[in-house]
């Protein structure tokens, strides 16, 4: 496969991962570690997980598969978009679950299937491989309300529709922190209605 590389760069705002795998909420960490089973500890660490509601139509639920969502990451932007359809001051990358927030990518959320996001410098960067983009669901609003935020707009599962961010697998694992350099690669086999935004 080959790839083109977006002509700007992101650079990471935050790192984070569940302090208890049973939790959905992440916290904020000094560093991430990436090995190929996913992030070590997180909630959606693993080779496998069970199918759940989005594979409904090839598995019954529970059944075992690969895991192609070992990680999530969500940007700045999109997340300032989310919160003012909310009518919020903002809405936390820790309440979505995520472990990497990225500014300086616009349209993160839009980035096809089997993009990169290669992160860090030299040969120590980690790559991410784009799965999918992460459908809204009822737990980011349910730990905002638990949290005492009010929302006096459109509710999270409305509001973050095509910008709740993306989930994926991690190709080549490393560490991660805040500050470090975000480079996006998109497929070369991607119509140019798709990649156009991004080139442009």
């Amino acid at each position: 496969m080959k790839f083109n590389k977006i002509p700007f760069t992101g650079r990471v705002v935050d790192t984070l991962r569940t302090a208890d795998n049973r939790e959905f909420v992440t916290s904020a960490v000094k560093k991430l570690t990436f090995t190929l089973a996913g992030i070590p500890g997180d909630r959606h660490a693993g080779f496998h997980k069970n199918s759940g509601v989005r594979e409904t139509e090839l598995y019954k639920k529970g059944f075992p598969i690969k895991n192609h969502r070992q990680w999530s990451a969500v940007s700045v932007e999109e997340m300032e978009q989310v919160a003012k359809k909310m009518q919020i001051e903002k809405v936390s990358a820790e309440h979505l679950g995520a472990n990497i927030l990225i500014e300086g990518i616009p349209f993160l959320t839009q980035l096809p299937p089997l993009s990169r996001l290669r992160i860090g410098e030299g040969s120590y960067q980690v790559t991410l491989v784009v799965y999918e983009e992460n459908f809204p669901c009822k737990h980011p609003q349910e730990a905002m309300l638990s949290r005492g935020i009010e929302i006096k707009g459109t509710g999270f599962q409305k509001a973050a529709v095509g910008l709740r961010g993306l989930v994926g697998w991690v190709e080549n694992g490393g560490k991660i922190q805040p500050g470090d350099l975000v480079e996006v690669y998109i497929p070369q086999q991607w119509p140019e209605s798709i990649t156009n935004r991004w080139f442009k």
